[in-house]
């Protein structure tokens, strides 16, 4: 088979491979590679041969790739960007002349502390760049969008990172808790998890209906749960919403300094249980050797110095 293989395959035909398990559709294919879908379904019953297997076959209306085709797909992109390497090597990313677009998802609670620092210092330093950013929200797939290059990079904090993506720990912050000038709380320095479970509190919408959100899932792993009375779709609702109420709201002290020197709300420590908020820098493997990806990485870590617990470590 092997032999087979080499004689057999070249690199165009390895692009078409490639572009088909990704997009599982002919036609998308054809269109991806500029080529007629006739010629695209040529090559897929030319592949089928040389390699043996179906690799995508019928379910319903759509094609899925069958599991030989799942087992290559790594090595195939591999092979790809070798290739692509040795024929057109990185010159390397020049910051002052590049005009790429950099798409980065973030967790709601970095947009009042961590990105307007982001976007000040790729703007510096790299001024004819464009930066999209957008929020972790509820039905959005960061894992799939990095894959496909709809994302550049995904920051955020989870107890633990997803296992199946480049990672590397950014910061880690303690846990508060804010609440209104008025509110009992006022004047402590930390809240025991007794009267934190008595509380009533308000929470960001999760991400996820099937995994909790950092503090929940912090109060599941101890077999408690809090009471959440409101839920409000952004962060930056929380401080007009705890000025008036009895409301508790927790995330971490870089976000509750932020808003204090703003609104009249208060924070202290939150129960020691909850621990720390760990922040998290993820990209794809596919981008791992991009000059651009590994510039805009390294702009995230070096903001992420400058916060209380900074400094980054882990895989790079």
């Amino acid at each position: 088979m092997v032999q087979s293989l080499e004689k057999q395959l070249d690199s165009r035909q390895l692009k078409i491979l490639l572009t088909l398990l990704e997009q599982q559709s002919v036609t998308r294919a054809a269109e991806i590679l500029g080529q007629s879908q006739p010629r695209v379904s040529m090559a897929l019953r030319r592949l089928r041969k040389i390699i043996g297997d179906p690799l995508l076959v019928r379910s319903g209306a759509k094609l899925v790739p069958t599991e030989r085709a799942l087992e290559i797909v790594d090595p195939l992109r591999s092979a790809i960007a070798g290739i692509e390497e040795i024929i057109n090597p990185a010159t390397g990313f020049q910051p002052d002349a590049a005009t790429d677009t950099f798409r980065i998802a973030s967790a709601d609670c970095m947009e009042a502390f961590f990105l307007p620092n982001l976007i000040s210092s790729v703007r510096k330093a790299a001024p004819h760049t464009r930066l999209q950013i957008r929020s972790i929200d509820e039905g959005y797939d960061y894992a799939i969008a990095l894959e496909n290059g709809e994302l550049d990079a995904v920051i955020g904090n989870w107890p633990s990172p997803p296992i199946n993506l480049r990672t590397v720990h950014l910061f880690a912050d303690k846990t508060v808790c804010l609440f209104s000038h008025y509110h009992p709380f006022a004047g402590k320095s930390q809240i025991s998890m007794k009267d934190y479970l008595a509380s009533e509190h308000l929470a960001p919408a999760p991400a996820s209906n099937a995994i909790p959100g950092p503090i929940d899932g912090q109060l599941l792993a101890h077999g408690l749960k809090r009471d959440i009375r409101v839920m409000v779709p952004e962060f930056n609702l929380v401080p007009y919403v705890l000025e008036s109420s009895n409301l508790l709201f927790t995330s971490c002290r870089q976000f509750a300094q932020h808003y204090s020197d703003l609104f009249p709300i208060a924070f202290a420590d939150a129960p020691e249980e909850l621990g720390q908020m760990r922040f998290y820098l993820l990209w794809h493997e596919r981008a791992q050797g991009s000059s651009a990806n590994l510039w805009l990485r390294d702009q995230i870590k070096s903001i992420a110095k400058s916060f209380a617990g900074g400094g980054s470590a882990g895989l790079s």
